[in-house]
């Protein structure tokens, strides 16, 4: 019905959401009108009555008079509803109620307003008796619905193309040469009575009665009081038998314009008044992502339509002053492809729970109310139906002119079939790869997107380019946004971390996965940052660089140089000190550009169930511009090739203390056993802690073992040890170790603080321990380590940020290794910590 269709989003009634008790039968769960409960802003209460019709009471104060409305679902045509509501208006008409009838293509409503409420019954009275008299041909509401029909004529539908969308939409009218029957003649009286006979009945009508409580309680009696109201069975609605194209000419449009409309029959009549909502809506992702195209479209019309099975969705977009190239066919298809994506994401999120009665209140006029009353309550969800159907037509200009389309009809129809499967096939690559995991009752929901490549296409150049642009964009969005938002930066995966609790009792969780991984999303792919933006993210990250490795961070810069010659980035993705304070805002910006056009991951760990977690994926997918090409990370070719030995690097003037890295490099996790990242997470909790072998090292004296090799003369010290049996005091130096880098280039470092005499012994003591590791551990370290392991990741696991960080990099879907042995343990050290793979940096102030 056309007063059911909102072109723009109608205000908000808050109402409960819960359904109240009905009299008579009990209403069908697929039915879409429920009765609202006692102290409801509005109450609506619904009464399926036996053998009568349905009948929707709604209260409220303040009408000039109330109102009664009768809709009719005829499942016929234009042409036949026209003729059958002329003959009921007429008869109510001759019994002396001033009615009026409002037409649709297979459904009709007749409406009253009631100046004395001891008009109900003789009106119902009257409404059941026109549609149990028979028609006579002849009659002057036979003459009346002839000429009715006939002036459907003059408001045709622009093409045949358009039948498919005006039967979902209901839009009335005649497309072309459609026949039109004769009702004149004895046959054409003869089928307009077996049309009566088939649609003027209880099971197909619906009543609703406006106006104050008195009111509708006049209203129910006199409905329960009348009898004789013909039978029949409720509507068939016929789900439409296949998707269809088409494209037509038109004089509505000027030359090198079209028009393209888009409509889908879906099950769910609530969803598709709340996707027509959201489409409408100015600022929708519909408006925003057409007027972004290359040839942008703008939004003409959005429909959402309440049927007796499902409902449809209709959008119309035109543009205007084509190019020449492409064709009309390629960028109408375009534009219809997402039109259907944000059509499909519109029905996806499920409709607010007064949606319905919000349709039928913000009515002003109380015929209105009551047409939308009775009109819900005939309309229903179809969960049986088949799949959704498609109805897509595109309208050109009848012009010779550029842009040339191909001939309307059935040739054109092929040459825009085929343009819609591409762009449909192209927008249906996912651009994300997605992870969930629910844990219900969290008090947010966690969203973690970000790139797969990391920093993998950084070089010696633009090494921290990556993180700088994270920094940048969530520096950008952090105040724009009610979502807490922060960056994520690793060697094997950069991008965002998004968190929320819920806004307040009204939010949904899907609503609340939504404006979680928009967020996120947002900051990824649309967002572009400044001089001031950057200049805070340098800052930021020159900053972590200091705290993590000390002044400058030369001696980290030197090693990783050192382990990964042409991409120290991936050693320590935040770069190097000197590129990251020299980095230009173009090269920063066009580095956050390609991660947000390249593959992307997202992790959500939702608080409420799985559609949750499925919502804010959508949600994410619509901010990502489609790609007609695979997204693959781009990987510089050529091996990792370090550089062992002994390096020097200069801190800044005045450093307190002289600092050296001592490590090597590791096998890189594709490249070595599943257990290597196990191994090594070992080894350093193992050398790390205050009873910890590095805390031994330095504070024992250096004496030689059966189980230590003596060191190399090329790793000896600078100055010779004191002799081996004398004691030796305890050193000042502090070491610590940790894994750096990723899956293209790992390594185990050793950071060595100490006062500059005492450095080189540190270094030296450092070497020997990390050359003899596999000899000298034990099972008593590697229970230790383990303990130490299992204590750490028990600790983190309790903060859903490293549950979310597992749940991307899919950690949390391997299975537990099984219990490292000691031989295992020591095979490891010896193959990546043998004298000849060292590598160390002493760095002294200058």
């Amino acid at each position: 019905m056309r007063s059911l269709r909102p072109a723009l989003p109608l205000p908000l009634v808050l109402l409960a959401a819960c359904a109240g008790a009905t009299r008579g039968a009990a209403p069908s769960p697929e039915n879409a009108l429920v009765s609202t409960p006692d102290g409801s802003v509005g109450r609506i209460e619904v009464r399926n009555l036996e053998a009568r019709p349905r009948l929707t009471l709604v209260s409220r104060d303040g009408d000039p008079a109330p109102a009664l409305v009768a809709s009719v679902a005829t499942d016929l045509g234009s042409v036949a509803t026209t003729a059958l509501a002329t003959v009921v208006e007429a008869r109510l008409l001759a019994a002396g109620f001033d009615v009026d009838a409002r037409i649709d293509r297979s459904a009709f409503r007749v409406r009253l307003l009631v100046k004395d409420a001891a008009r109900v019954a003789p009106f119902l009275r009257a409404l059941s008796a026109a549609f149990a008299q028979p028609i006579v041909a002849g009659s002057p509401e036979v003459a009346r619905a002839i000429e009715r029909v006939q002036a459907l004529r003059a408001t045709p539908l622009d093409a045949p193309e358009l039948s498919p969308i005006a039967a979902c939409t209901g839009r009335l009218g005649l497309a072309g040469a459609e026949p039109v029957v004769d009702l004149a003649t004895p046959a054409g009286a003869r089928e307009l009575e077996a049309w009566r006979a088939a649609a003027l009945h209880a099971g197909r009508t619906s009543i609703a009665a406006v106006g104050p409580a008195a009111f509708c309680a006049e209203a129910a009696r006199a409905a329960e009081g009348i009898d004789g109201w013909p039978a029949g069975g409720p509507p068939a609605d016929a789900w439409p038998a296949a998707d269809t194209i088409g494209v037509y000419a038109t004089n509505q449009l000027e030359r090198r314009a079209a028009r393209v409309t888009v409509a889908a029959r879906v099950a769910s009549p609530q969803a598709a008044v709340a996707a027509a909502e959201r489409l409408g809506a100015p600022g929708s992702a519909l408006r925003a992502r057409l007027s972004a195209l290359p040839s942008p479209f703008r939004t003409v019309e959005v429909l959402g339509v309440a049927r007796p099975r499902g409902g449809c969705v209709s959008v119309t977009i035109e543009a205007s002053d084509l190019p020449a190239a492409p064709t009309v066919e390629a960028s109408a298809a375009l534009a219809a492809a997402v039109a259907r994506q944000e059509i499909r994401r519109g029905l996806a999120a499920p409709p607010g729970p007064a949606i319905v009665t919000r349709q039928i209140l913000t009515a002003q006029d109380p015929r209105d109310a009551g047409a939308r009353a009775a009109w819900w309550a005939l309309s229903g969800s179809a969960p049986n139906a088949p799949p959704e159907r498609w109805a897509t037509a595109l309208g050109v200009a009848p012009s010779a002119e550029p842009p040339r389309p191909a001939a309307p009809g059935e040739a054109g129809a092929r040459t825009f079939e085929a343009e819609l499967s591409r762009a449909l096939a192209a927008g249906a690559q996912p651009a994300l790869e997605r992870r969930a995991l629910v844990e219900r009752g969290q008090g947010e929901v966690w969203v973690l997107l970000a790139s797969p490549c990391g920093v993998a296409e950084e070089g010696l150049y633009d090494a921290g380019a990556t993180a700088l642009a994270a920094l940048a964009a969530v520096q950008t969005r952090r105040r724009e946004l009610d979502v807490t938002i922060e960056p994520w930066i690793t060697a094997d995966a950069v991008g965002v971390i998004a968190h929320a609790p819920f806004r307040d009792d009204r939010e949904t969780p899907a609503e609340l996965g939504r404006r979680v991984a928009s967020a996120a999303a947002r900051t990824i792919a649309a967002t572009t940052f400044g001089p001031d933006a950057l200049t805070q993210a340098r800052a930021a990250a020159l900053e972590h660089l200091e705290r993590l490795s000390g002044g400058r961070a030369a001696a980290l810069e030197a090693f990783a140089s050192a382990i990964a010659p042409d991409h120290p980035s991936w050693i320590e993705p935040f770069g190097v000190w000197d590129r990251v304070a020299s980095s230009a805002l173009e090269t920063v910006q066009l580095r956050w550009q390609a991660l947000a056009t390249g593959p992307l991951r997202i992790a959500v760990l939702a608080n409420a169930d799985a559609a949750q977690a499925a919502a804010a994926a959508e949600a994410a997918e619509r901010w990502l511009a489609p790609r007609l090409a695979p997204r693959t990370c781009g990987s510089p070719d050529g091996a990792v090739v370090p550089r062992p030995g002994h390096h020097d690097a200069r801190l800044p003037a005045g450093t307190a203390l002289a600092q050296a890295v001592v490590g090597a490099r590791l096998p890189a996790a594709r490249e070595a056993a599943s257990t290597a990242r196990e191994l090594a997470e070992l080894t350093v909790a193992a050398l790390n802690g205050a009873d910890g072998l590095l805390a031994t090292a330095l504070a024992a004296p250096a004496t030689a073992s059966a189980s230590a090799p003596a060191p190399s003369a090329a790793s000896a010290p600078a100055s010779p040890p004191a002799d081996a049996g004398a004691p030796r005091r305890q050193l000042a130096a502090r070491a610590s170790a940790r894994l750096l880098g990723g899956t293209r280039a790992a390594a185990l470092a050793v950071e060595i603080r100490a006062p500059g005499p005492e450095l080189d012994e540190a270094t030296e003591r450092v070497k020997q321990l990390l050359a003899g590791l596999a000899q000298r551990v034990t099972d008593a370290d590697l229970g230790r380590a383990e303990a130490l392991v299992a204590r750490r990741e028990r600790d983190a696991l309790a903060e859903p940020r490293r549950r979310l960080i597992n749940l991307f990099t899919g950690r949390a879907a391997r299975t537990p290794p099984a219990k490292a042995t000691l031989a295992t343990w020591r095979a490891f050290l010896a193959s990546a910590l043998g004298a000849d793979a060292i590598v160390t940096v002493e760095a002294r102030p200058d």
